[in-house]
This record gives C-alpha cells, sequence and structure tokens, in this order.
C-alpha cells in the first residue's frame, strides 16, 4: 500500500521493504514478524524472476495497484530472458469470475522497452523529494497510470480550502450528523477503489489529532473546529508538513506556497 507512508528515493529494495514494513507496523496494519517476512518473501521473488519461463503481471487500475505495477517493472526492467506480459483492465481481480480471468490471461499483452522506461520515470518521480517531476512523466504505454497519479496529487492540500480529498470527504459524509465507523466507510467509497477499512481508521485517528474530528463512542463526529496542528504525512518521497505545496483543482497540477 505505497501511496501512504514514505517511499523515499536513494534506498535499495531491501533498505526500503525495511522502511515500508517499519510504518506498516506503526500504523498498526499487522504484526512486525509477519510484516517484515511479507516483504522479504515479496523480494526475494522479485530477485529470482530471472529463473522462469514467462512471467506475467496482474493488477488493477487503482492507485493501489498502479504504484506497485511500477515498482515491479523498475526492479523487472533489466531482466534478460523470460517474456514479461501484463494483465490489467479497469475490472477487480477478487471479483473476475474464472471465465473472464481465462480470457484476459489470452490477451496479456507482451511488455516492450517503453514500457518499462516509463515505468521506471514514473517511480523515480513518485518516490522524488520534488512531487512536481511526476507532472512530466509519460505514461502513455500504461493507459490507468495518469489517472492514479492524478489520484495521488488530490491527497495534497488543496488550494481551496487546505484539505485533501480523503479528508473532505469524511468531513462531507460527517456534515450531517455523526456516524458509525462504516457509515463513514460507505460514504467515503470511491471508484476506482482508493482506502481499505483499515486505512480509513488510520485517517480517523489522524484527523482526531489534528482536531478536525472526535470519536463519540462507536460513533465519529466533526469537531467544527479549524486543524490545530498538521500531523506530518508521507505521500511518495515528499512528507506534507505544511501546505508549501498544494494541489489546485482548476489548473490540475501542484501549486507551491
Amino acid at each position: 500500500m505505497l501511496h501512504e507512508g514514505p517511499v523515499r528515493a536513494g534506498l535499495s529494495l531491501e533498505d526500503l521493504s525495511r522502511e515500508r514494513a517499519a510504518f506498516i507496523v506503526g500504523a498498526g496494519w499487522g504484526p512486525a514478524e509477519k510484516i517484515l517476512q511479507d516483504f522479504q518473501d515479496r523480494d526475494a521473488a522479485l530477485r529470482r524472476a530471472g529463473e522462469h519461463d514467462e512471467i506475467v503481471l496482474w493488477f488493477e487500475h487503482d492507485l493501489y495497484d498502479q504504484l506497485q505495477l511500477i515498482q515491479v517493472l523498475d526492479g523487472l526492467a533489466g531482466l534478460r530472458g523470460p517474456q514479461i506480459s501484463l494483465v490489467c483492465e479497469a475490472e477487480y481481480l477478487g471479483s473476475m469470475q474464472p471465465g473472464r480471468a481465462a480470457e484476459l490471461f489470452g490477451l496479456r499483452n507482451p511488455l516492450v522497452r517503453r514500457h518499462f522506461q516509463e515505468a521506471q520515470a514514473a517511480w523515480a518521480a513518485f518516490r522524488s523529494e520534488t512531487p512536481q517531476a511526476i507532472e512530466r512523466v509519460s505514461t502513455s504505454s500504461l493507459p490507468f497510470l495518469s489517472a492514479a497519479l492524478r489520484r495521488h496529487f488530490e491527497e495534497f492540500p488543496w488550494t481551496t480550502d487546505g484539505l485533501s480529498r480523503t479528508e473532505r470527504q469524511v468531513l462531507e459524509a460527517l456534515r450531517d450528523g455523526p456516524l458509525s465507523f462504516a457509515q463513514i466507510f460507505r460514504k467515503t467509497r470511491e471508484e476506482p477503489a482508493f482506502l481499505g477499512d483499515a486505512v480509513l481508521a488510520w485517517h480517523l485517528e489522524r484527523l482526531a489529532k489534528e482536531g478536525l474530528v472526535i470519536r463519540r463512542g462507536e460513533s465519529w463526529a466533526v469537531t467544527g473546529s479549524p486543524r490545530k496542528q498538521r500531523v506530518p504525512r508521507w505521500l511518495g518521497g515528499y512528507e506534507v508538513k505544511d501546505e508549501a505545496l498544494r494541489w489546485d483543482p482548476a489548473l490540475a497540477r501542484l501549486a507551491v506556497g
């Protein structure tokens, strides 16, 4: 889940995995030993990719998957040997019928040099301390990446009100009164999918620390007060501590200051 927490440049695959594991454990999303082992198993599989006769990558169209896709393609870019192909449509694999999966497997798209080049550029830009680099990335070979990266930008404070898209959706859901967590989750669902329940719970706790929402028993409510502090939040390789970088929805780009 790469769209929350640090994904800093300059780290090896293994060092980045350790940093990601520490973030995930700190967020309360799993036990340390299992999370770290999962990363180690994943990284070992990537390192052994050249042992296979063929590699078929299956990813969805949302930001969650598109970021994983560019990381994997970056890691496989120098591989020589097995054919690498991709299945990626605007469909969710978890609910896909077997017949459709078989059809898509038959239509898998062989990847060529430009796919890897675009993925490498996007991955480097996403990890950069200057996220404006993302705006210069070409995504013509990866049709869902552009929209996914725009959704990433929408998590920066907006020029209109200083809220991210997720923060605004939570506050709008609570506008008419307190709601249970399940009700908030339903009201903030997006298409393509963006948040799972564990990540939404993490956001609510963060917004409570910032003074925007408050928990009352099993319900959540808005405080009606302005943000009392901004809890630092990593978006790729950039740490949001203030509103030095903001998303301008009218111009569809990041604005400075």
